[in-house]
């Protein structure tokens, strides 16, 4: 039962006791009037929607961003993995290397460059894009809550990590309805997540070469998001009904 259903109930409820006891017993009329009053809030709250973007919504945009995303990458031939940068201010983005140059730059370099479509990063040619999930994360406000919480206070990786599980379940279970349920596991820079029944497939081989699958492209945002550091997916594989992802968190871009 979610939160909205459990507080509509408790309204209903409680006003109909009093509403009930007040006209039968006490003979009140503003007591059973106010009864009545909580009966009206507690099924407005009933209907009211858990999530108001609907989850069709956000499956809908994602769909739409990966099949543009897969055919840019289909142009420029891209094959290595992507890398998760978090934004000082704003959206995760990704800088994916090309193939004619499949080497890394350093981090901190891949920061400082225009971020332009086709970007040249110390001699290392590279698309910069957008990912879905970085949308997604911005729409569902949970980054903002976590922030409230651990606003000016100095946490190291380490404490950040406990966080991540929160984040993610919310994410990939409850607001996106990718999966039926994750289970998250860290050692030292390291995110090893599992996710049961995924719902949401698309035929973007291309996409999920670079990005990952958008479950798992989805949870790389969430950890860069959280962590401000950058991301990177090292596997992903398919297991019986579970897919599994490990994440490795890069060093953290000086400034």
């Amino acid at each position: 039962m979610n939160t909205f259903k459990a507080v509509g109930l408790g309204l209903v409820g409680f006003g109909s006791i009093l509403a009930t006891f007040s006209y039968f017993v006490i003979l009140s009329v503003p007591l059973t009037a106010i009864g009545l009053s909580f009966c009206v809030l507690g099924c407005v709250v009933l209907i009211f929607p858990e999530y108001l973007v609907p989850h069709q919504v956000v499956k809908g945009m994602i769909s739409g961003s990966v099949a543009n995303i897969e055919a840019l990458l289909e142009e420029f031939t891209a094959v290595e993995k992507a890398i998760y940068l978090p934004a000082k201010e704003g959206k995760v983005y990704v800088f994916c290397p090309l193939s004619a140059n499949p080497s890394y730059p350093e981090i901190n370099k891949i920061t400082d460059v225009p971020k332009r479509i086709i970007s040249s990063v110390d001699g290392h040619p590279g698309l910069f894009i957008y990912p879905p999930g970085s949308d997604v994360v911005a729409t569902s406000g949970i980054i903002e809550e976590e922030k409230e919480e651990v606003e000016n206070k100095d946490l190291s990786l380490e404490n950040f990590l406990p966080r991540l599980e929160n984040v993610i379940g919310y994410l990939l279970v409850d607001f996106s309805e990718f999966t039926s349920k994750v289970q998250v596991n860290f050692e030292k820079n390291k995110v090893f997540l599992r996710a049961k029944n995924i719902k949401f497939n698309i035929d973007a081989p291309r996409f999920t070469r670079v990005l990952g699958s958008p479950a798992a492209s989805l949870a790389a945002c969430a950890i860069c998001q959280v962590s401000k550091m950058p991301v990177k997916i090292l596997e992903e594989k398919r297991e019986g009904k579970w897919i599994k992802a490990v994440f490795e968190i890069k060093e953290k871009i000086n400034g």
